[in-house]
Protein backbone atom coordinates (compact mmCIF):
# COMPACT_ATOMS: atom_id res chain seq x y z
CA UNK A 1 0.00 0.00 0.00
CA UNK A 2 1.12 3.70 -0.82
CA UNK A 3 0.02 6.56 1.87
CA UNK A 4 -0.96 10.00 0.57
CA UNK A 5 -0.61 13.16 3.06
CA UNK A 6 -3.58 15.30 1.96
CA UNK A 7 -3.20 18.83 1.31
CA UNK A 8 -5.21 21.80 3.40
CA UNK A 9 -8.57 20.44 2.02
CA UNK A 10 -8.71 16.90 2.91
CA UNK A 11 -12.31 16.68 1.44
CA UNK A 12 -11.46 17.78 -2.39
CA UNK A 13 -7.73 15.91 -1.50
CA UNK A 14 -9.11 12.41 -0.88
CA UNK A 15 -12.13 12.84 -3.51
CA UNK A 16 -9.39 13.63 -5.90
CA UNK A 17 -7.38 10.37 -5.21
CA UNK A 18 -10.23 8.36 -5.54
CA UNK A 19 -11.16 9.77 -8.67
CA UNK A 20 -7.77 9.11 -9.82
CA UNK A 21 -6.98 6.00 -8.54
CA UNK A 22 -10.40 4.09 -7.69
CA UNK A 23 -12.63 3.62 -5.08
CA UNK A 24 -11.91 0.08 -5.25
CA UNK A 25 -8.39 0.79 -4.12
CA UNK A 26 -9.15 2.85 -1.22
CA UNK A 27 -8.18 1.33 2.40
CA UNK A 28 -8.52 4.28 4.62
CA UNK A 29 -8.12 7.89 5.56
CA UNK A 30 -7.77 9.38 9.06
CA UNK A 31 -6.95 12.99 9.50
CA UNK A 32 -4.38 13.93 6.92
CA UNK A 33 -3.02 10.83 5.32
CA UNK A 34 -5.45 8.54 3.00
CA UNK A 35 -4.15 4.47 2.04
CA UNK A 36 -4.43 3.08 -0.88
CA UNK A 37 -3.65 -0.43 -2.49
CA UNK A 38 -1.63 -0.15 -5.44
CA UNK A 39 1.04 -1.72 -7.62
CA UNK A 40 4.57 -1.76 -7.11
CA UNK A 41 4.89 0.99 -8.72
CA UNK A 42 7.95 2.52 -10.36
CA UNK A 43 9.42 5.72 -9.01
CA UNK A 44 9.30 6.94 -12.66
CA UNK A 45 5.54 6.28 -12.68
CA UNK A 46 5.18 7.61 -9.11
CA UNK A 47 6.46 11.04 -9.86
CA UNK A 48 4.43 10.93 -13.17
CA UNK A 49 0.95 10.79 -10.14
CA UNK A 50 2.66 12.92 -7.69
CA UNK A 51 3.06 15.38 -10.85
CA UNK A 52 -0.58 15.60 -11.37
CA UNK A 53 -2.16 15.19 -8.27
CA UNK A 54 -3.06 19.18 -7.20
CA UNK A 55 -4.10 18.02 -3.79
CA UNK A 56 -1.14 15.66 -2.26
CA UNK A 57 1.25 16.60 -0.37
CA UNK A 58 3.93 13.65 -0.41
CA UNK A 59 3.65 9.59 -1.62
CA UNK A 60 4.63 7.51 0.85
CA UNK A 61 5.46 3.87 0.45
CA UNK A 62 4.49 1.65 3.42
CA UNK A 63 7.14 -0.84 4.71
CA UNK A 64 5.22 -1.89 7.85
CA UNK A 65 2.10 -1.80 9.12
CA UNK A 66 1.23 -2.55 12.95
CA UNK A 67 -1.32 -2.48 16.02
CA UNK A 68 -1.86 1.25 16.36
CA UNK A 69 -1.20 1.08 20.18
CA UNK A 70 2.94 0.38 19.15
CA UNK A 71 2.98 4.19 18.02
CA UNK A 72 2.63 4.89 22.26
CA UNK A 73 5.77 2.90 22.42
CA UNK A 74 9.04 4.48 21.85
CA UNK A 75 10.82 1.19 22.80
CA UNK A 76 8.60 -0.31 19.91
CA UNK A 77 9.07 2.31 17.31
CA UNK A 78 12.76 2.41 17.39
CA UNK A 79 12.78 -1.33 17.13
CA UNK A 80 10.79 -0.99 14.01
CA UNK A 81 12.79 1.73 12.44
CA UNK A 82 16.57 0.58 13.04
CA UNK A 83 15.65 -2.34 10.38
CA UNK A 84 14.61 -0.08 8.42
CA UNK A 85 17.56 2.42 8.13
CA UNK A 86 19.59 -0.51 8.08
CA UNK A 87 18.47 -1.75 5.29
CA UNK A 88 17.94 1.34 3.31
CA UNK A 89 21.47 2.65 3.91
CA UNK A 90 23.95 -0.24 4.28
CA UNK A 91 25.39 0.46 0.57
CA UNK A 92 25.30 4.42 0.61
CA UNK A 93 27.77 7.22 1.22
CA UNK A 94 28.48 10.44 1.60
CA UNK A 95 26.09 12.76 4.27
CA UNK A 96 22.78 11.63 4.45
CA UNK A 97 19.66 14.44 5.27
CA UNK A 98 16.71 12.93 6.87
CA UNK A 99 13.14 13.73 8.67
CA UNK A 100 10.87 12.17 10.77
CA UNK A 101 7.13 13.12 9.75
CA UNK A 102 4.24 12.44 12.26
CA UNK A 103 1.04 12.19 10.26
CA UNK A 104 -2.52 11.78 11.31
CA UNK A 105 -1.84 12.24 15.18
CA UNK A 106 -3.99 14.92 16.62
CA UNK A 107 -1.46 15.54 19.53
CA UNK A 108 2.29 14.99 17.75
CA UNK A 109 4.05 15.14 21.33
CA UNK A 110 3.00 12.21 22.41
CA UNK A 111 5.95 10.88 19.91
CA UNK A 112 9.19 11.89 21.21
CA UNK A 113 10.63 12.51 18.03
CA UNK A 114 13.89 14.27 18.89
CA UNK A 115 14.66 10.90 20.65
CA UNK A 116 14.07 9.09 17.56
CA UNK A 117 15.32 11.38 15.35
CA UNK A 118 18.92 11.00 18.06
CA UNK A 119 18.17 7.25 17.54
CA UNK A 120 18.52 7.42 14.09
CA UNK A 121 21.47 8.80 14.07
CA UNK A 122 23.14 6.69 16.03
CA UNK A 123 21.97 4.04 13.86
CA UNK A 124 23.58 6.04 10.56
CA UNK A 125 26.74 6.88 12.54
CA UNK A 126 27.08 2.64 13.14
CA UNK A 127 26.90 2.19 9.27
CA UNK A 128 29.75 5.03 9.29
CA UNK A 129 27.78 7.64 7.94
CA UNK A 130 27.36 11.69 8.66
CA UNK A 131 23.80 12.67 8.64
CA UNK A 132 21.54 15.68 9.47
CA UNK A 133 17.99 15.85 10.52
CA UNK A 134 15.82 18.64 9.18
CA UNK A 135 13.32 18.40 11.93
CA UNK A 136 13.77 21.29 14.03
CA UNK A 137 12.46 21.10 17.61
CA UNK A 138 10.19 18.66 18.76
CA UNK A 139 7.73 18.97 15.64
CA UNK A 140 7.49 17.90 11.72
CA UNK A 141 9.41 19.90 9.89
CA UNK A 142 7.12 21.24 6.83
CA UNK A 143 6.53 20.02 3.24
CA UNK A 144 8.50 22.47 1.27
CA UNK A 145 12.01 21.88 4.14
CA UNK A 146 11.91 18.37 3.28
CA UNK A 147 11.71 19.33 -0.76
CA UNK A 148 14.40 22.24 -0.89
CA UNK A 149 16.69 19.80 1.65
CA UNK A 150 16.34 17.14 -0.88
CA UNK A 151 15.50 14.81 1.65
CA UNK A 152 13.58 12.61 -0.10
CA UNK A 153 16.66 12.06 -3.23
CA UNK A 154 19.50 11.82 -0.79
CA UNK A 155 18.10 10.92 2.16
CA UNK A 156 15.18 9.19 3.75
CA UNK A 157 11.75 11.03 5.11
CA UNK A 158 10.52 8.86 7.37
CA UNK A 159 7.07 8.82 8.46
CA UNK A 160 5.19 7.32 11.44
CA UNK A 161 1.62 7.22 10.53
CA UNK A 162 -1.50 6.73 12.67
CA UNK A 163 -4.28 4.51 10.33
CA UNK A 164 -7.95 4.09 11.70
CA UNK A 165 -7.31 0.61 11.02
CA UNK A 166 -3.76 -0.13 11.78
CA UNK A 167 -0.06 2.04 12.57
CA UNK A 168 2.23 2.13 9.55
CA UNK A 169 5.69 3.35 8.48
CA UNK A 170 6.23 4.37 5.51
CA UNK A 171 9.07 6.27 3.80
CA UNK A 172 8.24 8.91 1.22
CA UNK A 173 8.88 8.69 -2.29
CA UNK A 174 7.66 11.54 -3.84
CA UNK A 175 7.08 15.81 -3.36
CA UNK A 176 5.07 18.25 -4.56
CA UNK A 177 7.14 20.30 -7.25
CA UNK A 178 6.35 23.35 -5.29
CA UNK A 179 9.17 25.21 -7.62
CA UNK A 180 7.34 24.24 -10.31
CA UNK A 181 4.00 25.36 -9.33
CA UNK A 182 5.24 28.64 -8.46
CA UNK A 183 6.91 28.81 -11.72
CA UNK A 184 3.69 28.53 -13.68
CA UNK A 185 1.84 30.56 -11.07
CA UNK A 186 3.62 33.15 -10.39
CA UNK A 187 6.28 33.62 -13.19
CA UNK A 188 3.93 33.25 -16.73
CA UNK A 189 4.09 36.17 -18.78
CA UNK A 190 0.78 37.34 -18.44
CA UNK A 191 -1.10 37.31 -14.80
CA UNK A 192 -4.27 39.82 -14.14
CA UNK A 193 -5.16 39.52 -10.49
CA UNK A 194 -7.99 41.63 -11.36
CA UNK A 195 -10.09 38.53 -12.86
CA UNK A 196 -8.95 36.19 -10.03
CA UNK A 197 -6.24 33.70 -10.20
CA UNK A 198 -7.08 30.37 -9.82
CA UNK A 199 -4.11 28.12 -8.27
CA UNK A 200 -2.41 25.07 -10.79
CA UNK A 201 -3.15 22.77 -7.72
CA UNK A 202 -6.75 23.81 -7.84
CA UNK A 203 -7.02 23.40 -11.50
CA UNK A 204 -5.04 19.96 -11.75
CA UNK A 205 -8.11 19.15 -8.68
CA UNK A 206 -10.53 20.07 -10.75
CA UNK A 207 -9.08 18.33 -14.29
CA UNK A 208 -8.99 15.23 -12.25
CA UNK A 209 -12.54 15.29 -10.29
CA UNK A 210 -13.94 15.31 -13.79
CA UNK A 211 -12.77 11.46 -14.56
CA UNK A 212 -10.84 10.18 -17.26
CA UNK A 213 -11.26 12.85 -20.15
CA UNK A 214 -9.03 13.29 -24.00
CA UNK A 215 -10.19 17.23 -24.48
CA UNK A 216 -10.54 19.78 -21.81
CA UNK A 217 -12.61 22.98 -22.65
CA UNK A 218 -12.65 26.16 -19.96
CA UNK A 219 -15.06 28.80 -21.69
CA UNK A 220 -14.26 30.94 -18.80
CA UNK A 221 -10.43 31.05 -19.17
CA UNK A 222 -9.10 33.91 -18.17
CA UNK A 223 -5.20 33.62 -18.52
CA UNK A 224 -5.40 30.42 -19.07
CA UNK A 225 -4.51 27.98 -15.92
CA UNK A 226 -6.92 25.16 -16.42
CA UNK A 227 -5.53 24.29 -20.17
CA UNK A 228 -2.20 25.01 -19.45
CA UNK A 229 -3.18 22.32 -16.35
CA UNK A 230 -4.54 20.37 -19.30
CA UNK A 231 -1.69 20.35 -21.30
CA UNK A 232 0.64 19.42 -18.85
CA UNK A 233 -1.63 16.16 -18.03
CA UNK A 234 -1.65 14.96 -21.37
CA UNK A 235 -4.63 16.11 -22.71
CA UNK A 236 -5.57 18.84 -25.42
CA UNK A 237 -6.49 21.97 -24.51
CA UNK A 238 -9.33 24.66 -25.40
CA UNK A 239 -10.04 27.83 -24.28
CA UNK A 240 -12.21 30.83 -24.79
CA UNK A 241 -13.22 34.23 -22.63
CA UNK A 242 -15.70 37.38 -23.12
CA UNK A 243 -12.48 39.64 -23.45
CA UNK A 244 -10.18 39.42 -25.72
CA UNK A 245 -7.45 40.82 -24.14
CA UNK A 246 -7.52 37.83 -21.86
CA UNK A 247 -8.06 35.37 -24.72
CA UNK A 248 -4.79 36.80 -26.06
CA UNK A 249 -2.99 36.06 -22.33
CA UNK A 250 -3.42 32.91 -21.85
CA UNK A 251 -2.70 31.98 -25.58
CA UNK A 252 0.62 33.51 -24.46
CA UNK A 253 0.98 31.76 -21.21
CA UNK A 254 -0.02 28.24 -22.89
CA UNK A 255 3.14 28.97 -25.76
CA UNK A 256 5.41 30.17 -22.69
CA UNK A 257 4.30 26.81 -21.25
CA UNK A 258 5.07 24.18 -23.95
CA UNK A 259 8.68 26.30 -24.11
CA UNK A 260 9.32 26.20 -20.51
CA UNK A 261 7.64 22.72 -19.18
CA UNK A 262 7.28 20.65 -22.64
CA UNK A 263 4.21 18.94 -21.64
CA UNK A 264 2.84 15.59 -22.70
CA UNK A 265 0.63 17.34 -25.05
CA UNK A 266 1.27 20.80 -26.49
CA UNK A 267 -1.72 20.89 -28.50
CA UNK A 268 -4.28 23.97 -27.76
CA UNK A 269 -6.89 26.32 -28.68
CA UNK A 270 -7.93 29.71 -27.26
CA UNK A 271 -10.70 32.19 -28.42
CA UNK A 272 -12.62 34.97 -27.60
CA UNK A 273 -16.34 34.17 -27.11
CA UNK A 274 -19.13 34.91 -24.71
CA UNK A 275 -20.02 31.57 -22.83
CA UNK A 276 -23.35 31.97 -23.16
CA UNK A 277 -23.51 31.35 -26.84
CA UNK A 278 -20.91 29.12 -27.84
CA UNK A 279 -21.69 27.65 -31.05
CA UNK A 280 -20.48 23.83 -32.73
CA UNK A 281 -19.14 26.47 -35.41
CA UNK A 282 -16.85 28.12 -32.64
CA UNK A 283 -16.28 25.06 -31.18
CA UNK A 284 -15.99 22.43 -33.51
CA UNK A 285 -13.53 20.03 -31.19
CA UNK A 286 -15.52 16.75 -29.65
CA UNK A 287 -14.73 18.21 -26.14
CA UNK A 288 -15.72 15.58 -22.98
CA UNK A 289 -15.13 17.91 -20.08
CA UNK A 290 -15.56 21.36 -19.18
CA UNK A 291 -13.35 22.77 -16.44
CA UNK A 292 -13.80 26.40 -15.17
CA UNK A 293 -13.47 28.92 -12.27
CA UNK A 294 -16.00 31.01 -14.00
CA UNK A 295 -17.20 34.45 -12.80
CA UNK A 296 -17.18 34.90 -9.18
CA UNK A 297 -18.86 38.06 -8.74
CA UNK A 298 -17.81 41.26 -7.25
CA UNK A 299 -14.84 41.30 -5.50
CA UNK A 300 -15.57 42.48 -1.83
CA UNK A 301 -13.13 44.16 0.30
CA UNK A 302 -15.34 43.61 3.61
CA UNK A 303 -17.96 41.22 4.11
CA UNK A 304 -21.08 41.91 1.73
CA UNK A 305 -24.71 43.41 2.95
CA UNK A 306 -27.52 41.01 2.61
CA UNK A 307 -28.53 43.37 -0.11
CA UNK A 308 -25.24 43.17 -1.98
CA UNK A 309 -25.58 39.32 -1.69
CA UNK A 310 -28.81 38.70 -3.10
CA UNK A 311 -27.79 41.01 -6.52
CA UNK A 312 -24.66 39.05 -7.11
CA UNK A 313 -26.15 35.92 -6.39
CA UNK A 314 -29.07 37.72 -8.91
CA UNK A 315 -26.44 37.86 -11.19
CA UNK A 316 -24.36 35.16 -11.12
CA UNK A 317 -27.86 32.64 -11.26
CA UNK A 318 -28.86 34.13 -14.62
CA UNK A 319 -25.33 33.92 -16.02
CA UNK A 320 -24.88 30.05 -14.94
CA UNK A 321 -28.62 29.08 -16.35
CA UNK A 322 -28.01 30.34 -19.61
CA UNK A 323 -23.92 29.81 -20.18
CA UNK A 324 -24.75 26.04 -18.58
CA UNK A 325 -28.16 25.51 -21.24
CA UNK A 326 -25.63 26.60 -24.06
CA UNK A 327 -22.82 24.32 -23.30
CA UNK A 328 -24.75 21.27 -22.63
CA UNK A 329 -25.56 21.00 -26.37
CA UNK A 330 -22.06 20.52 -27.36
CA UNK A 331 -21.43 17.67 -24.75
CA UNK A 332 -22.35 13.84 -24.97
CA UNK A 333 -24.68 12.11 -22.07
CA UNK A 334 -22.56 11.97 -18.37
CA UNK A 335 -20.09 14.24 -20.11
CA UNK A 336 -18.85 16.49 -16.81
CA UNK A 337 -18.73 19.85 -15.81
CA UNK A 338 -16.27 21.17 -12.99
CA UNK A 339 -16.85 24.71 -11.86
CA UNK A 340 -16.26 26.77 -9.05
CA UNK A 341 -19.58 28.79 -7.41
CA UNK A 342 -19.54 31.49 -5.54
CA UNK A 343 -19.68 31.29 -1.28
CA UNK A 344 -19.10 33.94 1.08
CA UNK A 345 -17.69 33.40 4.30
CA UNK A 346 -17.25 35.47 7.30
CA UNK A 347 -15.14 33.23 10.43
CA UNK A 348 -17.76 30.43 10.77
CA UNK A 349 -20.50 31.99 8.56
CA UNK A 350 -20.91 30.57 5.14
CA UNK A 351 -23.99 31.67 2.25
CA UNK A 352 -23.78 28.92 -0.40
CA UNK A 353 -25.17 29.98 -3.70
CA UNK A 354 -28.49 29.78 -3.26
CA UNK A 355 -30.83 27.17 -5.66
CA UNK A 356 -27.30 26.32 -7.61
CA UNK A 357 -28.72 22.59 -7.90
CA UNK A 358 -32.50 23.97 -9.16
CA UNK A 359 -30.16 26.18 -11.69
CA UNK A 360 -28.30 22.99 -13.04
CA UNK A 361 -31.04 21.02 -13.27
CA UNK A 362 -33.07 23.26 -15.56
CA UNK A 363 -29.58 23.83 -17.67
CA UNK A 364 -30.14 19.83 -18.19
CA UNK A 365 -27.29 18.48 -15.39
CA UNK A 366 -27.36 17.02 -12.23
CA UNK A 367 -25.10 17.66 -9.83
CA UNK A 368 -23.19 14.79 -8.10
CA UNK A 369 -20.90 16.04 -5.35
CA UNK A 370 -19.40 19.18 -3.61
CA UNK A 371 -16.35 20.23 -2.12
CA UNK A 372 -15.60 23.62 -0.93
CA UNK A 373 -12.29 25.56 -1.61
CA UNK A 374 -11.74 28.45 0.74
CA UNK A 375 -8.66 30.08 2.77
CA UNK A 376 -9.81 31.09 6.37
CA UNK A 377 -9.10 34.84 5.09
CA UNK A 378 -11.51 34.77 2.08
CA UNK A 379 -14.79 36.54 1.75
CA UNK A 380 -15.57 34.78 -1.25
CA UNK A 381 -14.89 31.14 -0.98
CA UNK A 382 -15.24 28.48 -3.95
CA UNK A 383 -17.60 25.76 -3.80
CA UNK A 384 -16.44 23.34 -6.11
CA UNK A 385 -19.07 21.50 -8.23
CA UNK A 386 -19.17 18.19 -9.90
CA UNK A 387 -21.95 17.99 -12.69
CA UNK A 388 -23.00 15.23 -15.19
CA UNK A 389 -25.15 15.48 -18.07
CA UNK A 390 -28.46 13.84 -17.94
Amino acid sequence: PYAFELGRNKELSLAELIAVLGQENFVEKNLDTAIFNLEENKEKELTELQNKLGGTIKIIKIVESFNNSELSSQNLLKDRIKPILLREFEHSSGKIPFAISILSIKNIRKINIKELLNFSKKILKSLELNSRFVNKGPRNTTPATIYKAKVIEKGIDLCLINGEKSGYIGKSVTIQQIDDYSKRDFNKPKRDAKVGMLPPKLAQIMINLAGPSKTVYDPFCGTGTVVMEALLMGKKGIGSDLDERLAKYAEENCNWLNKEFNPKEKDFRIFAADARFITKKLLPEKVDTIVTEGYLGKPFASYPSKEEEEIEFRKMSNLHLNWLSNVNKLLQKKDKVVMCVTTYQLSQKKVYFPRFNEIAENAGFKVLNSYLYSRPDQIVARDIKILEKK
